[in-house]
């Protein structure tokens, strides 16, 4: 049975009231004090943990340093806020007359900037303490300033030091949250940023492991000859089979006319690794799909050691739009500020912005900080009011999306869910695996179900159908690993001297938080008391309206990453990603197909982000700009979980090996976890949210340190494991709402 489609205000959307004709602006001038440097205010949570660590601190930089291209984010005041807020959900109400009438960044700052003079205050405060403004971007809300270190001292009321982390690492940061004249606290948000703990890369490298019966022990494999091992690589064509992206390619429905922007801070060395992608993996047969590398307001970084991370982007937003436009914005970071943050500005701010973003680097709240936080949560909303879908990748270490940042491999801090993907405008992408080997291990189901032994000589593909999914986790807290009989010997537990993740296999082969992400929100604002753990004055963001009444989404008051979950790992349970990086300077190689699925392959959200906004872009090709998307999947998904029947039927976990139902929009992941394994704080001596620790003893991430509760499990509708699940493209693409003439209302 297909799904019929069906207009978005029949949806019953309770976060979408029809709207009356908004106003114009009245937004008054805030600052009504005279500037008193005597009389300071502090921009509390603007301080890294790191810098909190004396042993760290290594003195302060020279006091000529020139600190370029710091953004300084300004704030409306709370009935401007809320008008903006008001007017964005009418944007994607169909019922309102303003609905999708995108704004420009001129006209989203005439109409919800800060008032002008408010602003020239502020500016001739900036020149008057030596700082250069570089420009005051267009929508009104944020000035990119430059100064040395000695003035933004002077300025700001805080040093930048250098610092050495214990394991070597050289950064430099802020000592002290800065303070700025209290009459100015009513339009400035915050200063992004005064650190160099920059957002990174959503991917891993591929963790193939096997038992070697003839070794008798467990050692890492890669012996893949393209598909004829247990090794299935996910080309393309897999990937288009797998989530039935293929009747809308046949139906001509292939991104051709829209536009992708992938956010990066580095360029390709060799812009034909796309064009060579394409080739290998039988794309170049789509004769509208393009490449180009921008660098807006920016000069061009050159490649660095995150081109990989720029490949895979720009390769696999083509593989599921094979005919759009696809674009890498680009900009170098400077001493202080992520090049990510100028990419994204400068090309929200171009004449004719991306239809689609996709950002595939985070950091989790508690080290980005409140400025950081803030300017994140912006861009996202100025992309949604000039119409651009924003996606980001989820992260890739479970619950702790902080884990990045700790040595050892695994969770320190606590459950540290929220990070810099956690706007209400953003849609975030997070990570699934394939449950073919798992129920091949344990339900005795044959790989040939889904997989053929031979690859399509032209695709590579190998893909028969769609595959049930699981969420992505290789760590040995997922209870999946735990109990396969043939990986870990069927353990009843993951923590505890009697738990898997203390086994000698747990501890070789699975101890890192190595996971698809999701959580609650968890310091979006206010500041931890224990450095990198939430704590404190921490809160999360609100919850946005339209997660609101969709069944399985928690009651928590805070917005609930991700959204959305596509194929994210990276070999554990036997699949993985290729993509094309011919720079040999940062690890690449010639560009085969067999090449590619041994030696550039990975896994990692930030491959899920950008094929899911290739998916989006065949839906845009039909519809147009879609803005914020996440108001139409919630819509759609509340009326398939709603009914129980309907639901089941689209259980995507079936350790039977059964399918989802063919009319289901949502693949509903139920099996499985994104647990991973935790212990004690060295700097502290504490077990954060860690259950079944103790001393050396690994625990397991838990909601309870007293119980068994592992941080997080996927259930039927929304779960924090993979959120509304993996898409059905065709259904979704189907099940979208069609355009109608809008209605008025008497105010």
């Amino acid at each position: 049975m297909r799904c019929r489609s069906i207009h978005l205000a029949s949806l019953a959307l309770a976060a979408i009231a029809i709207a009356a004709p908004l106003r114009a602006q009245t937004a008054r001038p805030q600052i009504t004090d005279a500037i008193d440097e005597s009389k300071v205010a502090t921009l509390p949570g603007n301080t890294t943990p790191a810098a909190a660590l004396k042993t760290n601190d290594r003195g302060p930089v020279a006091d000529d340093l020139r600190l370029d291209h710091i953004l300084i984010l300004l704030k409306r005041d709370p009935q401007t806020e809320s008008d903006l807020r008001e007017h964005i959900d009418a944007m994607h109400n169909p019922a309102s007359p303003d609905y999708h009438h995108w704004f420009t960044p001129e006209q989203l700052a005439a109409r919800y900037g800060v008032h002008q003079q408010d602003l020239e205050i502020v500016q001739r405060w900036l020149t008057s303490r030596g700082l250069t403004i570089n420009q005051t971007y267009k929508n009104g809300m944020v000035i990119d300033v430059s100064a040395t270190a000695a003035q933004i001292r002077d300025t700001f009321r805080t040093e930048i030091h250098n610092l050495t982390l214990p394991n070597g690492d050289h950064h430099i940061a802020n000592m002290r949250d800065p303070q700025i004249p209290a009459a100015l606290t009513p339009v400035i948000a915050g200063i992004a940023s005064l650190h160099d703990f920059f957002p990174r890369p959503r991917h891993t490298q591929p963790k193939p492991i096997a038992f070697d019966h003839n070794e008798k022990k467990w050692q890492p494999r890669f012996q893949v000859t393209i598909q004829n091992d247990a090794f299935n690589v996910v080309s393309p064509y897999d990937f288009a089979t797998i989530y039935n992206v293929l009747p809308l390619w046949q139906q001509g429905f292939t991104g051709k006319g829209v536009t992708i922007a992938l956010i990066e801070d580095t360029n390709l060395a060799d812009p034909k690794d796309w064009t060579t992608f394409r080739k290998n993996f039988a794309l170049d047969g789509f004769k509208s799909g393009n490449f180009k590398q921008v660098y807006p307001d920016c000069k061009n970084p050159g490649a660095n050691s995150d081109e990989d991370e720029a490949a895979l982007d720009v390769e696999w937003s083509s593989a599921s739009a094979p005919d759009a436009n696809i674009v890498l914005a680009a900009c170098g970071d400077t001493k202080t500020v992520s090049g990510l943050d100028l990419a994204t500005l400068g090309i929200l701010e171009q004449p004719n912005p991306p239809d689609i973003v996709s950002v595939s680097y985070g950091l989790c709240e508690t080290i980005s900080g409140q400025a950081e936080v803030a300017l994140n949560d912006f861009e996202a909303q100025l992309a949604t009011a000039e119409g651009t879908t924003f996606f980001i990748a989820q992260g890739d270490t479970g619950a702790d999306e902080c884990a990045p940042a700790e040595k050892p491999e695994y969770s320190i801090l606590g459950i540290n869910s929220g990070d810099n993907t956690a706007s209400a405008y953003a849609v975030d992408i997070g990570g699934t695996d394939f449950m073919a080997q798992y129920n091949a291990d344990v339900s005795k189901i044959p790989l040939s179900r889904y997989w053929s032994d031979k690859n399509d000589p032209k695709t590579h593909a190998s893909a028969k159908s769609y595959i049930p999914e699981i969420p992505w986790n290789d760590s040995c807290a997922s209870r999946l690993v735990f109990t396969d009989p043939l990986i870990a010997g069927n353990y009843s537990q993951a923590f505890g001297e009697k738990g898997f993740c203390n086994s000698s296999v747990g501890q070789q082969f699975f101890l890192f938080e190595v996971a698809g992400g999701g959580g609650p929100s968890s310091c979006f604002t206010g500041t931890p008391s224990t450095p990198g753990v939430v704590s404190g004055t921490c809160k999360g963001n609100p919850k946005p309206a339209y997660q609101k009444g969709v069944e399985g989404v928690p009651h928590d008051g805070v917005r609930d990453q991700p959204d959305l979950s596509l194929f994210a790992a990276d070999g554990v349970w036997g699949s993985f990603y290729p993509f094309c990086l011919s720079d040999t300077a940062q690890g690449g190689t010639n560009c085969t197909a067999e090449n590619d699925a041994v030696l550039l392959g990975g896994g990692g959200t930030s491959f899920a982000s950008p094929a899911m906004a290739g998916i989006q872009a065949l839906i845009n090709q039909r519809y147009g700009k879609q803005g914020n998307t996440n108001y139409v999947y919630y819509a759609l998904a509340q009326q398939q979980f709603a009914h129980t029947a309907s639901a089941a039927r689209c259980d995507a976990s079936q350790t039977s090996g059964n399918l989802p139902a063919a009319s289901c929009v949502f693949n509903d992941i139920t099996l499985g976890d994104i647990d991973i394994p935790c212990g004690k704080n060295p700097k502290t001596g504490d077990f954060y949210d860690c259950h079944g620790a103790e001393k050396k003893i690994i625990g397991e991430l838990s909601t309870s340190t007293d119980t068994d509760d592992p941080a997080y499990p996927a259930t039927p509708g929304y779960d924090f494991a993979t959120g509304l699940g993996s898409v059905n493209a065709t259904n979704l693409f189907k099940s979208w709402p069609q355009p109608q003439a809008p209605t008025t209302t008497t105010p």
